[in-house]
């Protein structure tokens, strides 16, 4: 059975969907399925996580570089077709971009079954956000192209829920995103971000990990973490400036006098990215929006216990499993919630304790991956 992955990147700023698909593919090659990507581009995008797919042994294409809102390119219909007409199953990832439409459209015209994962696009926060060319362009075509899919890709319930109000009429399939445990059972030795950014010093570190995007909520975090009660506690901020938010945090933190407690790190990779996990104390993501949480998964994994908004989709679970605290959005409560964690020591060890089990349990890629291989045979042939 051959299958055949289509993300419109796969530069490591494009953030979680870019990170999921990389290790999805990778762990599907592992479980024996003839998997292969074709990624769009555009000009200046990061070759990593294709890097990485290809040592895995997982062959990957790519298209390009597009062009404007929607990433054209004139080789673009060509490529997708020829790489639609070799696969058995093609696994659609995000929606907004025209080399889904493409990959859709060619999968229809080729009788080959396909699935689509909106990586939490079909929210109504995302849909809010220039919403009327969203409204336009799900008439003009992106409708047709989710309801001739044999299936809608949820990682959440909570994502699938929130997609009802749009009616797609496909099965809908909830299967998670996952981490690679491996990269966490031995992580770099303790004080390798101190040693890297020694303004930190020893002092406790509250550790936001993601795109520095204004959908992130660092207009909530940084005056929460300003009016708590911290002691001597340190946030870090570390991530790529998407969008130029980058300036809009630094002026959030100077306007809280916060420029001795907060240190911007940029992006983390590798051992740096895993030693960040390791050094902090609580890891905090206050998200208008996540579709699934990558980081906060990735946190847990470590160890680490988090604080995190109601509006990232696994909060159910985080709470259910006491790994971690979910807060509304609002920054008399996140501030209330860093200064209960970061002054409970045994607090924070229970939910340590619980995190890596409930990781295992729930988000490794290995069982995600076989559970794939079932869900793929039920629909090639359709």
């Amino acid at each position: 059975m051959k299958v055949l992955h289509v993300i419109s990147s796969l530069d490591h700023r494009y953030g979680g969907p870019a990170y999921a698909l990389s290790g999805l593919a990778a762990h599907q090659r592992a479980e024996g399925l003839d998997v292969s990507v074709l990624t769009g581009m555009r000009a200046g995008d990061d070759d990593a996580l294709i890097k990485g797919l290809r040592e895995a042994g997982v062959p990957v294409a790519v298209t390009g570089p597009g062009r404007g809102p929607l990433g054209r390119h004139p080789a673009l219909r060509r490529d997708v077709a020829a790489a639609i007409g070799d696969a058995d199953l093609c696994h659609i990832h995000a929606v907004w971009s025209q080399i889904q439409h493409e990959a859709a459209r060619a999968a229809r015209d080729a009788g080959v079954p396909y699935i689509f994962r909106p990586c939490g696009t079909l929210d109504p926060w995302c849909m809010t956000q220039s919403a009327f060319r969203k409204k336009l362009y799900l008439a003009w075509r992106l409708r047709r192209d989710l309801n001739g899919a044999v299936a809608i890709h949820y990682t959440t319930t909570v994502e699938r829920a929130l997609a009802t109000p749009i009616g797609l009429t496909p099965e809908a399939i909830v299967e998670p995103n996952g981490v690679d445990l491996a990269e966490f059972a031995t992580p770099p030795p303790p004080g390798t971000l101190r040693r890297k950014f020694p303004e930190i010093g020893a002092r406790p570190i509250v550790l936001f990990l993601s795109r520095v995007h204004k959908k992130k909520g660092l207009d909530v975090l940084i005056p929460a973490f300003a009016r708590a009660e911290t002691g001597d506690a340190v946030l870090v901020i570390a991530g790529h400036d998407d969008r130029g938010y980058l300036a809009t945090a630094r002026d959030l933190v100077r306007d809280h006098d916060l420029e001795r407690d907060v240190v911007f790190t940029g992006i983390l990779r590798g051992d740096d990215r895993i030693g960040a996990f390791t050094d902090a104390t609580l890891f905090a993501l206050t998200s208008y929006q996540e579709n699934f949480g990558v980081a906060v998964v990735e946190a847990l994994a470590a160890g680490l216990p988090v604080l995190i908004s109601d509006q990232i989709n696994i909060h159910e679970e985080v709470s259910a499993a006491g790994v971690g605290v979910v807060v509304p959005m609002d920054i008399a409560a996140v501030a209330d919630a860093l200064e209960t964690w970061l002054a409970d020591e045994a607090r924070r060890a229970k939910a340590a304790e619980r995190a890596r089990p409930f990781v295992r349990e729930r988000y490794e890629w290995g069982a995600i991956a076989r559970r794939w291989v079932e869900r793929y045979g039920g629909f090639v042939g359709r």
